[in-house]
């Protein structure tokens, strides 16, 4: 009989860790949470804005990320320039809300009694022009809190406190955030090292370097631009990157280093790093080993996406600059990433995103270069959330 029990075991346990893996939007919440009008001090992953962010009968909204400070201990909210300071036309102090405008009751009022902070800084946003072509890092602005309407420690709804570590992306790492209209959503990282052009309305398209590149495409969706993407522990998680744009199949982040370089600051955090344990997969492995029998190596190494090294990333990132220029003058093509190959385990491809795969395009686009694998990955436009 308990023989029985044990095989029953292993199959529960197999079938929960396969599930850890698939991330469904039915696991998360479906955010009505992020946008009421909290009392102070609020927590972030919230919906939140600039309070003049209100433009021909329209008002709008984005997501207070997270919580950063700057040498001296100043505290600042982090979220995206197009979130706090209205696509580069916002004058330095001014007001942020929570809720954002378009959340506010009635919609669109501007109430002064949920200020939360003043902008501070914001990194403009270089668009494509027809005589240059100038790039960017990041989305992305900060706004200093006001003392005792935030609250301090950087508490995020659906996460909780962060790590003041930060840890850089690596393809097929676990990743969750927490924003104004998806709520709490799970992914994995898909590419880095991306270049990725992205429309922000009005015919305007901005050029991004060095972005990292999330599946599925539900991860985020309007509004939940600012959201700071984490990895996927349950306690003391570290930052990875900020959430600013996404498309039908992907969602796209600003490492979070280059972010924090940007302004100076660093994450508000417990200073301690996750411990995997705490995690939903460590509790399973844990599980799995005190009851079914079967070793967490054999359970991970059964289950994890395949690793590449950091050389071999490396490689294919130096081909695909190589070549992006060509690839990015296509008509169709919207970005240049360093994927996953989907024929060789642990083997890095070059990424290729369009708007739409159409047959022609596929039979112009190249099937490797230099050696390395390229892939096709329809997109639909990559817009700023």
């Amino acid at each position: 009989m308990s023989k029985h029990i044990r095989y029953w075991q292993k199959a529960i346990f197999l079938g929960i860790l396969t599930l850890s893996f698939v991330p469904l939007p039915i696991w998360a919440d479906s955010g009505p949470a992020h946008r009421v009008d909290e009392p102070f001090p609020i927590q972030l992953g919230t919906s939140g804005g600039n309070i003049k962010d209100i433009s021909k009968g329209f008002c709008y909204g984005g997501t207070l990320g997270a919580l950063v400070k700057d040498a001296s201990g100043n505290q600042y909210i982090l979220s995206n320039n197009h979130v706090l300071a209205r696509t580069n036309v916002a004058a330095l102090g001014e007001d942020i809300i929570q809720p954002g405008l378009i959340d506010q009751s009635p919609a669109c009022f501007k109430d002064s009694t949920d200020i939360v902070a003043n902008l501070s800084n914001f990194i403009s946003i270089n668009f494509k022009t027809k005589g240059t072509m100038r790039t960017n890092a990041v989305d992305a602005a900060i706004a200093q809190v006001r003392v005792g309407n935030v609250d301090p420690t950087g508490f995020i709804i659906d996460i909780g406190t962060l790590s003041s570590d930060t840890v850089a992306p690596s393809l097929s790492m676990a990743v969750k955030k927490s924003g104004r209209t998806t709520g709490l959503t799970h992914g994995n990282i898909t590419a880095v090292n991306a270049t990725i052009d992205v429309s922000y309305g009005s015919g305007k398209t901005a050029r991004f370097t060095n972005q990292i590149v999330v599946g599925p495409g539900s991860f985020i969706a309007a509004g939940d631009s600012g959201s700071l993407m984490v990895e996927n522990v349950d306690t003391d998680p570290r930052a990875v990157g900020l959430l600013f744009a996404g498309g039908s199949t992907t969602a796209i982040a600003n490492p979070i280093g280059d972010v924090l370089d940007a302004f100076h600051v660093s994450m508000v955090g417990t200073g301690i790093g996750p411990d995997p344990s705490a995690s939903l997969l460590g509790k399973i492995l844990a599980w799995a080993k005190k009851f079914s029998g079967v070793t967490e190596t054999q359970a991970a190494s059964a289950q994890l996406p395949a690793h590449v090294s950091e050389s071999a990333v490396d490689a294919v990132r130096r081909v695909k600059e190589r070549h992006e220029g060509r690839l990015l003058a296509t008509p169709g093509v919207i970005g240049v990433g360093v994927g996953l190959s989907d024929t060789i385990m642990k083997q890095a491809a070059i990424e290729i995103y369009v708007k739409q795969a159409t047959e022609p395009l596929r039979q112009a686009l190249p099937k490797s270069l230099d050696g390395v694998e390229t892939k096709i990955v329809e997109t639909g436009e990559i817009r700023a959330y």
